[in-house]
């Protein structure tokens, strides 16, 4: 009895520990398959993340380049400014490149009177003598002048008028194929001191 008692303890224990060794292997594999698991899924995370990034990256809209200013030529900013600070109103520059081959810019000006017209066409001649650059004036004031016009050559032509006259002949409707710009003094005049000081030499 006693022998077959032990026989029966020692199965007993080579058993419970076979059940233990087996129930620590599947907990090692338990663990392992869920570290894995896990592991697979912070990956599977990160690429979310990364594609996400991506594809933020790639919808993000492109920033548009300020807009450049319009290079003047010389002749344009010198005559600009001269008619600006005597005073002359409503500037407009017509492109006329591809359209007349009598120069590639026209600007035309309203002027009040004809001794403020020839105050303009004065300063023109002076200041673009004095910067050589090409220039005639094909029209002199006279009596009643109502229209004058100061040649700078290919690159340049300046129309003065009296208001009703350049109603009538309306070269903004002459040239309605060209480019028009309307003028503005901020983009021409840099001191107001510098005007203020023509404008008492007007007076």
């Amino acid at each position: 009895m006693t022998t077959a008692k032990k026989t029966t303890t020692k199965k007993t224990t080579a058993v419970k520990k076979t059940a233990v060794k087996a129930t620590a292997k599947k907990t090692t594999a338990t663990k392992t398959t869920t570290a894995k698991k896990k592991a697979g899924k912070k990956t599977a995370v990160k690429k979310a993340v990364v594609n996400k990034t991506a594809a933020t990256v790639q919808k993000a809209p492109a920033k548009k380049a300020a807009p450049k200013k319009e290079a003047f030529s010389n002749s344009v900013k010198t005559a600009a400014e001269i008619l600006f600070q005597l005073r002359a109103q409503n500037l407009q520059l017509i492109d006329l490149r591809g359209v007349s081959d009598t120069s590639d810019f026209m600007i035309i000006a309203t002027c009040e009177s004809e001794a403020q017209m020839q105050a303009i066409l004065d300063e023109l001649s002076k200041e673009f003598k004095h910067q050589d650059l090409q220039h005639r004036t094909e029209y002199k004031p006279g009596i009643n002048m109502r229209w004058a016009v100061f040649d700078a050559g290919f690159d340049l032509m300046i129309q003065l008028f009296e208001e009703t006259k350049r109603e009538e002949l309306a070269f903004d409707k002459l040239y309605s194929d060209a480019k028009i710009v309307d003028l503005e003094e901020k983009n021409f005049v840099k001191t107001k001191a510098k005007k203020a000081k023509v404008e008492d030499e007007l007076i």
